[in-house]
């Protein structure tokens, strides 16, 4: 009997104790002890009404400006052309580039249209001796195209300044019979480089063509640009 009296009395001593933290917090591991330190009362405080208006402001500024973008970015990809990428030739000549977007505001394809250009090293410029102006040289390019020669362009700097080019050839052999051509329809003095010198070239890219689109500008090539193709844009385009 003194044994169970000696027993409860030592947990009911235990209980005390745990009771009154001899043993640590026992509240430690609780749920409202761990809530009361996550809160952090002494950090929370109401917001004044011109607060609370400020907080309110800035919401919906940002959620204007998110409506705003999101607007923009379709107005962009609702203006994106749709449809295939087609280009045409690769122009040395400035008087046929002219004449291609004179033909593509006509069919109202030049705000669709972009053009590449990069140099051509190694071709034979056919031209005339250049004119003392460049007036001079305008006039020269007027007359020539009376006689049919409508492929004409004035060198505008360097050594052959105001000279007339009349056709640019990879092989000399042909820059020669280039030459024979021009005295056949009376034009003399033809003359061509000595080496093969830089040319510039520029291909015209249309992008978002319909089908309809595509069969008016190949038909344009075939009438009026017959050394030149209609074709899709290569990769790097």
């Amino acid at each position: 009997m003194r044994r169970v009296f000696l027993g409860l009395l030592l947990l009911n001593l235990a209980l005390f104790g745990w009771l009154h933290g001899v043993f640590g917090d026992h509240l430690g591991g609780r749920e409202p002890f761990r809530l009361e330190k996550q809160i952090a009362a002494d950090r929370i405080r109401v917001l004044t009404d011109e607060e609370a208006k400020q907080v309110e402001k800035r919401a919906r500024d940002q959620k204007a400006a998110a409506a705003a973008s999101a607007a923009a970015a379709a107005t962009a990809q609702s203006q994106e052309p749709v449809g295939p990428c087609v280009q045409i030739g690769e122009f040395a000549s400035q008087a046929e580039l002219l004449r291609l977007r004179e033909r593509l505001a006509i069919l109202k394809l030049s705000d669709r249209a972009s053009e590449q250009t990069r140099e051509r090293p190694g071709w034979y410029l056919v031209y005339l001796p250049p004119e003392k102006t460049l007036a001079a040289a305008e006039e020269r390019v007027r007359q020539l195209r009376e006689q049919g020669l409508p492929d004409l362009l004035v060198v505008r700097e360097g050594g052959l300044r105001f000279a007339i080019g009349v056709g640019s050839f990879r092989d000399r052999e042909l820059a020669r019979k280039q030459v024979a051509l021009l005295e056949r329809r009376g034009v003399t003095g033809a003359r061509i480089t000595d080496a093969p010198t830089t040319a510039q070239s520029t291909r015209v890219l249309i992008r978002g063509v319909d089908p309809a689109s595509v069969r008016q500008l190949e038909e344009l090539t075939r009438k009026e640009f017959p050394q030149q193709r209609v074709q899709a844009c290569g990769p790097e385009s």
